[in-house]
């Protein structure tokens, strides 16, 4: 027969540690935080075809995002994409490459901004091709501005339909950076901070260059001059080209800002015609002034429109030159760039045709200043209601 009254004294001697054992298995509920979830598969953060936006990391060049379609997932959160606008170094084709999923983000959001943007305001800037984050410094009019951008510590000037609102993508959302920073004053004390420009390029004296005005009526323009002495604070004082004294007794110093400061662009012959909405530098009033072509006449003629002074004025082919664009220190040239101004202008991107009133059911028949015909041939005109304008 068993003796059983060891295991009485057994069962007493270890009931401290069963209890505690006991106690350890009836909290299942800690050991669940450290159970690991598997992930989801990557090609479902971007699925094959999603249009994306793809930040570049290359010198000269960081910052800036390009458009592109994902064409698939390479593993270890890789995703081969190809871009919208950017061709292979053979331009055989769109540009192919892998890329890190931390250097993708969706598209954002179309923002409809009815009104001007403001000064301080973040925006994106297009510029070759890529979406650059930058801030407005001035508003000059309501389609041209001046942005700075903080990554090259430089201004430059730009029509509005090259701006979009700027955007944040925080965890998985987009967030408009216009309804934060209006109420943000270190976006003020930043801008002070950083309005001395330091790394704007430096011209020495006797250099040729092209000075920006931005006098009132004159936005937009462009006067050659000469580089006659280097001032602090990013200054220069420059002798005009083309513009004299009031009494006409000799050509006229004045002392201008850096950041209106540029190189003569190299000179582009042109032997074709230009086209219908092509943007181009007008030499007009001892200056350049941008604009771009409303109109293709006969005998080499264009009619050309200045969204800065909404004036349209005709020229000769050899009055006109193809617009190139000073940008970070450097010109950049796009053959037969098109205006990009926007498809659905504004009351002051429209005229009324002389000789042309209200109709009789309160409409008006308008002429688009940055539409053309489907044959191209003329500006589109079409009939518009008041409430339309």
């Amino acid at each position: 027969m068993l003796d059983t009254s060891n295991w009485v004294q057994l069962t007493y001697f270890l009931e401290p540690f069963l209890q505690k054992s006991s106690e350890t298995t009836a909290r299942p509920g800690k050991l669940k935080v450290r159970v690991k979830h598997p992930r989801g598969k990557p090609e479902e953060k971007f699925p094959t075809g999603m249009l994306v936006e793809v930040r570049s990391d290359e010198e000269g060049f960081t910052g800036a995002w390009y458009t592109a379609k994902v064409l698939g997932s390479v593993g270890n959160e890789m995703f081969l994409v190809e871009y919208q606008k950017l061709k292979s170094e053979d331009e055989s084709g769109l540009l192919k490459e892998n890329v890190n999923a931390s250097c993708i983000r969706p598209c954002p959001p179309d923002i409809q901004h009815t009104d001007c943007f403001k000064q301080l305001e973040q925006v994106d800037v297009m510029i070759n091709e890529g979406w650059w984050e930058g801030q407005i410094s001035k508003v000059l009019i309501e389609v041209l501005y001046i942005v700075y951008f903080a990554s090259t510590e430089e201004e430059m000037l730009f029509e509005r339909s090259r701006l979009r609102s700027h955007q944040e993508w925080v965890d998985g959302k987009w967030v408009s950076a216009y309804k934060t920073s209006s109420t943000e004053e270190p976006q003020l004390k930043f801008k002070v901070k950083c309005s001395g420009r330091k790394s704007a390029p430096k011209f020495s004296r006797g250099t040729m260059v092209e000075v920006r005005s931005d006098e009132e009526g004159y936005h937009g323009s462009w006067y050659t001059a000469v580089i006659v002495e280097m001032l602090k604070n990013g200054k220069y004082m420059v002798e005009y080209q083309t513009l004299r004294t009031e009494d006409e007794a000799e050509l006229l110093k004045e002392m201008v800002d850096g950041c209106d400061v540029r190189l003569v662009p190299p000179k582009i012959e042109r032997v074709d015609r230009f086209k219908m909405l092509e943007e181009v530098d007008a030499w007009y009033n001892d200056g350049r002034w941008m604009g771009h072509v409303s109109k293709v006449l006969d005998g080499f003629r264009y009619l050309v429109y200045f969204w800065t002074t909404n004036e349209e004025i005709e020229f000769h082919h050899f009055k006109l030159r193809p617009r190139q664009e000073w940008i970070f220190g450097k010109w950049n040239f796009s053959l037969r760039k098109e205006s990009k101004l926007a498809v659905k202008p504004t009351i002051r991107e429209l005229k009324v045709p002389c000789g042309k009133g209200i109709s009789p059911n309160g409409k008006y028949l308008v002429e688009f200043l940055t539409m053309a015909t489907v044959d191209a041939a003329e500006l589109l005109r079409e009939e518009a209601d008041d409430l339309m304008m």
